[in-house]
């Protein structure tokens, strides 16, 4: 299918592209082992031109095609060719990608059926690109009554469900511990749950052992099904009030208490806060209605004929 999404739109993954990618990872070896450049003749050659990064038989590599192609670069091999020794390396793999390039062509392979059939695919793909962002273009953005009216017939898309903004207390324990280690730590768990009623969250969870402990205490919000301990979560949302805590709740990391700060119920949030979200959705839709546009203009100005099954 030509359509496809920005992401997906990179007809450039071609051998050609393969190859360049190939050479890269050959320069960089090169970097960090002895150098593989050679020349054909030897002696002192005159400098270069400012212009020019490298010249070979047939051909030159300019400073403006070199610091393009490095611009080009994935992020992480920018990186690694960000030394003086890894620019000259990257100069070479464009050198190398040329004469591989006029080798090829010198034994004939250009001209092989395959390659060529590769090329015309290439380039349709390219031109059908082309013409589609064009046509995108030309449709304009999205205007705010669009946003708002695609946002208005899919509201149920953007609801938030109830959350709920958890404290929490843990008393560790070792599974593989003691009886007596077991029940000391459900001991400094019921003396949590006391102490809560009374005092703050961060107090208590100073004498707690969790990661929350860092954060005052501060566990999260959470939607159904976001607390990884089942029954945790039930005591949980079982809590009504703010400030109310739990019983002791058994988990596998040990025996905790939560403490309700907050419950947030089930909204859906107005267009202003997601309108950003909006846009980015309603893209590819926009998107889809102009192929089909192109595309029943294009059927409705050729005369086509399908026919899939043969006649007898």
């Amino acid at each position: 299918m030509w359509l496809s999404s920005p992401s997906q739109r990179n007809p450039l993954q071609s051998p050609v592209h393969t190859l360049h990618r190939a050479l890269l990872l050959l320069a960089l070896s090169s970097c960090e082992g002895r150098p593989l450049e050679t020349t054909a003749s030897a002696g002192p050659k005159a400098p270069l031109p400012r212009e020019l990064v490298a010249r070979f038989d047939g051909g030159v590599v300019t400073r403006e095609e070199w610091e393009r192609e490095s611009r080009r670069l994935p992020p992480a091999l920018r990186e690694q060719f960000a030394s003086e020794a890894g620019q000259r390396e990257f100069a070479w793999s464009l050198v190398d990608k040329r004469l591989l390039v006029t080798e090829a062509k010198r034994q004939g392979l250009a001209g092989r059926e395959d390659i060529a059939r590769q090329v015309r695919e290439l380039e349709e793909r390219l031109i059908v690109q082309a013409l589609l962002t064009q046509e995108e273009r030309s449709a304009g953005a999205a205007t705010e009554q669009e946003l708002r009216g695609w946002y208005d017939a899919n509201r149920q898309e953007f609801e938030q469900p109830e959350r709920i903004h958890l404290g929490r207390v843990l008393a560790r324990f070792e599974r593989q511990g003691s009886a007596g280690d077991r029940a000391r730590a459900r001991t400094r768990a019921e003396e949590f749950a006391r102490r809560l009623q009374k005092e703050p969250l961060a107090q208590v969870q100073a004498s707690g052992d969790g990661p929350e402990r860092a954060r005052g205490g501060d566990l999260g919000v959470f939607a159904r099904g976001e607390l990884p301990d089942r029954r945790l979560e039930a005591a949980a949302f079982a809590l009504r009030t703010p400030g109310q805590v739990s019983p002791v709740v058994e988990t596998e990391e040990g025996f905790a208490v939560v403490q309700l700060l907050e419950r947030r119920p089930a909204r859906v949030p107005p267009y202003e806060e997601v309108r950003a979200e909006v846009e980015g959705r309603l893209a590819p839709v926009r998107q889809r209605k102009v192929f089909d546009a192109l595309r029943a203009r294009l059927r409705s100005g050729s005369d086509v004929q399908v026919e899939v099954t043969a006649r007898p």
